[in-house]
């Protein structure tokens, strides 16, 4: 199977055989298994750009996406702002990442 990828702006996102990779603006990686990581676009404003949270979380029966942010053991935010109408497609691709780890999205 060829990696699942998903590119938007300066970041990189990838999984391949059951790990997660971020690759980001300034160099900024991080690798995750599946079964291990969490992700959201933390919204302060609604009306103002998320920023998107990228991590490990404390239990793997946690949401894979919309992760609630005291779930997480450890999280990154690799400096990427999200607009509003853009969360979408986060969502749509880590839904699909969700399906892949068996696990599921808020």
């Amino acid at each position: 199977m060829d990696p699942f990828t998903f590119d938007y702006e300066d970041l990189h996102l990838r999984v391949d055989r059951g790990v997660f990779e971020l690759f980001g603006p300034r160099g900024s990686e991080l690798r995750v298994p599946l079964r291990w990581l969490g992700a959201l676009v933390h919204y302060k404003k609604p009306d103002r750009p998320g920023t998107l949270l990228i991590g490990t979380v404390r239990d793997p029966d946690a949401a894979l996406y919309g992760t609630d942010r005291a779930a997480f053991w450890y999280s990154t935010s690799p400096a990427f702002q999200v607009p509003p109408d853009d969360e979408p497609l986060f969502r749509a691709y880590f839904t699909e990442v969700a399906a892949l780890a068996d696990r599921r999205v808020v």
